[in-house]
């Protein structure tokens, strides 16, 4: 197969993977909000670790029936990243009950800058000068969009700091033990996905207790209701595991930029199902945020060559303009 196939591939299977995980991650917000609103199911953390179980049965199903192949990951491993992702669940929502909702949203922007700090620090992941700026972008403009009424406290505070860590640091782990162990990502999903979801419904009770003030039995059950959960549940086998695709073949920088194209989408999608307002102020940080991510997918898909290899790349630049008579010091 010719370059330029396999680059036509690896853009449409790129392009793929991201429509599946923004367009299925923004349908799983609408049902989990009206089964929140209309049934009353406000149990955000157990919901979460029923849904992180329903991918494992899947994923162990389709191994079953032999359509993917089975691998196996260090308990150990397996174990942290489980803890990992379930602590960053639980602390998101101890953050939105203990902060605003400005701050809040202030907290997921700041895990943008997080990730890429780590990255670059400890990964040696290095992003042109352009990318970093389309990012400064980005989080301006959905700044401008989501965060409003800031205010801060203490508890609050070391809420925000352990989510955005730990929500980072799991995004980042999944991308790098993709990686590291040659797992695909539902190879991933497989070992870890049931032990971060039965942690989390053994937790998940006790911080919904916190945030709605009642116990998940006290729930008045009712087959609509059951039945926008059980669809809940089909949607987070497709959104965790075009998420899992998405971190295994982009950054988890990357990640985080272009998600937050899901923001948006959200928004637009409430100005058009629930008559929610955008104003001016709105439509401007929209407006930036998309110029933002796409400037931010431009630049970051370009190679950064620095130090010897970029002067290398200027002295075969400069030979083939002046021709091949041009000759170095040697």
């Amino acid at each position: 197969m010719g370059e330029g196939k396999v680059a036509r591939r690896d853009l449409v299977l790129n392009v793929g993977v991201w429509t599946a995980n923004v367009s299925t991650s923004v349908i799983i917000i609408f049902v989990i909000k009206s089964l929140m609103s209309v049934y009353r199911f406000q149990y955000a953390t157990t919901v979460s670790g029923l849904h992180f179980v329903c991918c494992a049965w899947a994923v162990w199903g389709l191994e079953k029936a032999g359509m993917i192949e089975p691998a196996d990951m260090p308990l150990r491993t397996s174990l942290m990243f489980a803890v990992v992702g379930a602590m960053s669940v639980g602390f998101a929502n101890l953050s939105l009950l203990l902060n605003s909702v400005g701050f809040y949203q202030m907290a997921k922007l700041l895990m943008s800058p997080f990730v890429a700090a780590v990255e670059m620090l400890l990964l040696k992941k290095r992003f042109p000068a352009p990318a970093l700026a389309c990012i400064v972008v980005v989080l301006t403009g959905v700044g401008i969009v989501t965060v409003s009424d800031v205010t801060v406290n203490a508890p609050g505070l070391a809420m925000a700091a352990l989510f955005i860590v730990m929500g980072g640091s799991q995004q980042i782990l999944c991308g790098h033990l993709q990686n590291a162990l040659r797992l695909q990502s539902h190879q991933l999903m497989s070992n870890t996905s049931f032990l971060q979801g039965m942690i989390l419904m053994i937790v998940g009770p006790f911080v919904d207790k916190l945030a709605c003030s009642k116990w998940i039995l006290e729930w008045e059950v009712s087959v609509p209701g059951v039945e926008m959960l059980g669809l809940s549940c089909l949607l987070a086998v497709a959104v965790n595991g075009s998420q899992y695709l998405v971190l295994g073949r982009f950054s988890a920088t990357s990640f985080q930029v272009l998600g937050h194209a899901k923001t948006l989408l959200v928004l637009i999608g409430g100005w058009l199902l629930f008559d929610d307002p955008i104003n001016p102020r709105k439509a401007l940080g929209m407006a930036l945020a998309f110029l933002g991510m796409v400037g931010y997918g431009y630049f970051a898909s370009r190679p950064v060559q620095s130090g010897p290899l970029a002067a290398a790349a200027a002295l075969q630049n400069l030979q083939t303009l002046n021709g091949p008579n041009l000759t170095t010091a040697r």
